[in-house]
Parts: structure tokens; C-alpha cells; sequence
């Protein structure tokens, strides 16, 4: 049995189990939000919560072991026989990767319309594409996106205030993933959020309360169809960046060294690769004095820099404020960073095990475009290896990204967030919220358990009800069903949710149940419907 044939029978089985859990009884067992990554080998040493501070101890003793280097090691990519990809599948392929899953009758639509290329040259334009209904509702229900960090620190100055602008920001972001048209934008903007990981915690780290929104919308959308060593600098220059990482407080004889360590082990070079720990003590002192102001702006406090030149990287970092933005650019321009960046975004497109052919040529893409990441999301969106039967349905939803899915296969209205946010902090992934700077991990072997799978039939179970507080399924998407019935509606349900073929014992499973609600339940809670 082939890898990939392994993966769907263990899906399969106990996504089967799963399901027959649900119908037996009414209220399902739902895994709870970790506050940090229960998989974290420093938590399962430990059997308790950490600190920032003795988390960041223990990825040193990784790093000096090599056991960081070791687990980013690519297994040998199973290769499947079996004939190319049909128009129509590759047109699946495409939405379920570059987007955020189809609309009713999408499918249809991009096939007639020319096919998935066309499809993706427009996505690649997004300026260019009109979301004009979308920004006008954003507008009128979010005003905040508009306003300064000093005047959200006005408007929502304490706890129960900032909880409203917590729940506006994150709501504002589910909206645009399930209603801008502009999904490839979307999709890249989950990308880079993940990878320049900032959280928003609901704690007494209020700032970030106001911070983050802004960082969203200028680090992350600013620049995700731009510069790499552009997105790079302004996240290493925004205040909920240098909160997050402690850079903030960073000063001479007193360097703290989270985002020294970060910046070259999550965001450029990645971890293990052309740097040691005096490295990251060297760039600690390169960046004393990199801060924000009282009005959360930028600012370089030259008395707390720390003085003389500093040797790192093989190479010698003059004082003073030109330093930092020398040792930025060096690692957006370095060639580990291009391979790292690169095998990211191919793990993220193609493959949770991206061949190493094609990471080399994406990789060649970078250097010689300076980082700019249309060029680089081109090459692999147009690489022969993209559309290769072996990565049809290869990667697993992630919650956000099943949920979202969710939304838009049934034409849902969106009018209140709330309920649909609590549902992805019980699958695990709650927006902005990851506790480990590494963001939220989008391989399948984060996602797959049982509490995963359950909750996420739960809530198709729930949505083609109309059973989850602000969401209403489309009146239309149910009445195309209208008439249907035995085998002919059974082929229509798979064709318009799944895009493809399904497994047998969903296909048992969907033939026992009654109701047109319950059969689309599950399919939307099926391990087809898992699959990317």
C-alpha cells in the first residue's frame, strides 16, 4: 500500500468511526484550545505549561543538537502512477489549493470559462479583480482597519473594550477569506500570517490588542504581493512584532535575543542552517535599540544601541541604526533563505513533502527575482509538478481553512462571527492566537486526531441546519437539490461538494442516512472533504 493509500485508509477509518459517534448521540466531544501546542516536545517533558523563557532555553538545546535541522527533513515524496489530471480535476486542484474552497457551481463555471490558467492569471491580479461589495461591507462594519494604533488605544482602552476589538478584528478576517473574490490574495495572506507569526492574546498584553490588527493590514496584505525583504522589514519595525519578540526592550549590555533567534530561525534562514549562537547574540546587539515610541511608532533609541561594530555572519555589522537594516537585508537575500522560503510555500501549494526539484527551481525564482514573491508564486503555480496527479487531494484542511471551506460550498451568509471563532479555538486553531511563534503548522499530522475530525462533522452537522449563531445556508444552495433523489441526487451532492470521487464507506454512510441536510453533513464531514 502506497503512503498516500495508507493516509486516506487511516483517515477514512476514523473519520468512519467518527461519524457513526455523531449519529449515535447528539452532543459530540470537541477537543478544547490548547494554550500551547500539545505535540511540543518542551510540554511533553515537562507535563506542564512554560514560559516563553524556558521554551526558547529548550529550542536552543534542539538547535545546538541538530534535532530541528533533523525533523524539516523532507520524507522521499511518493511518486503515483495514474493518468493526468482531467480539465475539470485540475480546476478542483486549483480551488481547493489557490482558494479557499468553490461557491455553488464554480467549478462549472472556471472549466467554461477557459480553464483553471485563466482562472490563476486573474488571481494573480488581485488589484485588478472588483471586490467592491466586499470593501464596502468591510468599511461599514469595521471601521478600526482605518484608524491609528494610538486611536484604538483610545477607543478600546480596557478589557471588556478590547474584547470587542478582538472579536471585530478576527471576525474581519474570517469575512474576507469566505467573501473576497480575490481567494489566491486570501489564501497567501494565511500563508505569511502563519510565517511571520504574531499573536493576540487575551491576557494583560494589551497593546497587541491594538497593534495587531494594524500589523495585519500593513505588514501582511501591505506586502503579500510584494518584496520579500519589503515584508521582512516591516515586520521587524512593527510594534506588535517588537512586543511579541521582546525586541522592544532590548538595549545595550541588556539585549534580550528572542527576535535575534526568531528572525533567522522562523522567518529567513530557517532553523539549524549558516548560523550559531553567537550569531544570534550578535544580532541581538545589532538591534538594541530597535523600539516604538508612545505613539507605536518605529523608532531607533541610539542611546540604548549598543556600541561598537559586531561580527556576524562571517561579516562585520558597523554601529548605529544602518546595521540592522544591513543584517535585514542580508538574510532576505541569502541563498538559506531562499530555499527555506521556498520549501514553505511549495509544502503550502503542492505538497506537505514538495519535491526537491522543484524547491531548488522556486528557490533559483527567488534570488534572481530579489525575493518577489508574484514571480515566486508563478513559478510554482506553473510548474509541471503542480498539476501532477500526486498532489491531487495530497494535503489535509487545516480547521481555518476547513471552516472557511465550509462557508462558501454552501453559499452561506455570514452576518456574526462569534460562534464560527469559538468553533476554530475548539478545533485548535483560534485566529491569531497561536502560543508558539512558529504559527499554526499546515501538514497534515498537525490536524489529523479524532477531536480534530469530530468537531468538524459536528459543525457541518450544525450548518446545514442552520444551527450556528450568525450563519444561514443559502435557501438556493438547498433547492438545487430539490427533485433529486437515489442515485442521481447522491452524484449531484459528490460532483458540487467534493469536485471528485469519494470512498466507499462514505458512500455507505451517505446511502443510510435520510435527510438532504444530513447527507450534505456528511460529505462536509467526510475525509474526501478533508482533503486539499
Amino acid at each position: 500500500m502506497t503512503k498516500r493509500n495508507q493516509f486516506g485508509a487511516w483517515l477514512t477509518g476514523a473519520m468512519f468511526c467518527a461519524l457513526l459517534a455523531m449519529l449515535a448521540i447528539s452532543v459530540p466531544v470537541a477537543r478544547a484550545a490548547d494554550d500551547q501546542d500539545p505535540d511540543d516536545p518542551a510540554l511533553k517533558k515537562q507535563g506542564k505549561k512554560m514560559t516563553q523563557e524556558q521554551l526558547i532555553r529548550i529550542r536552543i538545546a534542539e538547535l545546538e543538537s541538530g534535532a530541528i535541522a533533523e525533523s524539516m527533513k523532507s520524507p522521499e515524496t511518493v511518486v503515483l502512477s495514474g493518468p493526468p489530471l482531467t480539465d475539470r480535476e485540475k480546476v478542483v486542484h486549483v480551488l481547493n489549493r489557490l482558494s479557499f474552497g468553490w461557491r455553488p457551481g464554480e467549478i462549472d463555471e472556471v472549466v467554461k470559462d477557459g480553464g483553471w490558467e485563466k482562472w490563476v492569471k486573474a488571481q494573480m491580479e488581485p488589484d485588478k479583480i472588483d471586490d467592491s461589495k466586499l470593501d464596502k461591507l468591510i468599511e461599514r462594519r469595521y471601521p478600526f482597519r482605518h484608524k491609528t494604533i494610538l486611536d484604538l488605544s483610545g477607543e478600546f482602552p480596557k478589557n471588556a473594550e478590547q474584547s470587542q476589538l478582538r472579536k471585530q478584528f478576527k471576525e474581519s478576517v474570517l469575512f474576507r477569506a469566505v467573501l473576497s473574490k480575490r481567494q489566491f490574495n486570501e489564501v497567501m495572506c494565511e500563508f505569511w500570517r502563519n510565517h511571520f507569526c504574531v499573536d493576540q492574546p487575551d491576557n494583560d498584553e494589551t497593546s497587541r490588542a491594538w497593534t495587531v490588527p494594524d500589523y495585519d493590514e500593513r505588514v501582511i496584505r501591505g506586502h503579500v504581493f510584494g518584496k520579500f525583504k519589503e515584508m521582512l522589514y516591516a515586520s521587524a519595525t512593527h510594534p506588535a512584532m517588537l512586543e511579541y519578540l521582546d525586541n522592544f526592550k532590548s538595549r545595550a549590555n541588556n539585549w534580550n535575543e528572542n527576535y535575534a533567534r526568531e528572525v533567522m530561525e522562523l522567518h529567513t534562514l530557517g532553523a539549524d542552517r549558516g548560523y550559531n549562537e553567537n550569531d544570534v547574540l550578535e544580532l541581538s546587539k545589532v538591534l538594541t535599540g530597535w523600539t516604538f515610541d508612545k505613539g507605536y511608532k518605529f523608532t531607533f533609541n541610539e542611546s540604548w544601541h549598543q556600541p561598537g561594530s559586531k561580527n556576524w555572519l562571517g561579516m562585520t555589522i558597523k554601529n548605529g541604526y544602518n546595521g540592522g537594516e544591513t543584517a535585514l537585508l542580508t538574510l532576505a537575500q541569502h541563498r538559506y533563505t531562499a530555499d527555506f522560503i521556498s520549501f514553505k510555500l511549495c509544502r503550502y501549494l503542492v505538497n506537505d513533502n514538495p519535491p526537491a526539484s522543484l524547491v531548488s527551481k522556486v528557490a533559483a525564482v527567488f534570488r534572481s527575482s530579489d525575493g518577489d514573491l508574484p514571480s515566486v508564486y508563478s513559478a510554482i503555480i506553473k510548474s509541471p509538478e503542480f498539476v501532477q496527479r500526486y498532489n491531487y487531494r495530497a494535503k489535509f484542511k487545516t480547521p481555518f481553512e476547513f471552516t472557511v471551506s465550509a462557508l462558501r460550498t454552501t453559499d452561506a451568509t455570514l452576518e456574526d462571527g462569534k460562534a464560527t471563532l469559538e468553533v476554530l479555538s475548539k478545533m485548535g486553531e483560534p485566529l491569531y492566537n497561536s502560543k508558539d511563534p512558529t504559527g499554526y503548522y499546515d501538514q497534515a499530522e498537525a490536524w489529523r486526531d479524532a477531536g480534530v475530525l469530530t468537531s468538524r462533522w459536528d459543525y457541518a452537522w450544525k450548518l446545514t441546519r442552520n444551527a450556528i449563531p450568525g450563519v444561514t445556508v443559502s435557501s438556493d444552495f438547498i433547492k438545487s437539490y430539490s427533485g433529486l433523489k437515489g442515485k442521481e441526487l447522491e452524484d449531484r451532492l459528490v460532483d458540487t461538494l467534493i469536485g471528485s470521487d469519494v470512498g466507499n464507506r462514505t458512500l455507505e454512510l451517505l446511502r443510510k442516512t435520510e435527510n438532504l441536510p444530513e447527507k450534505i453533513s456528511v460529505l462536509m464531514g467526510s475525509p474526501s472533504y478533508q482533503q486539499q
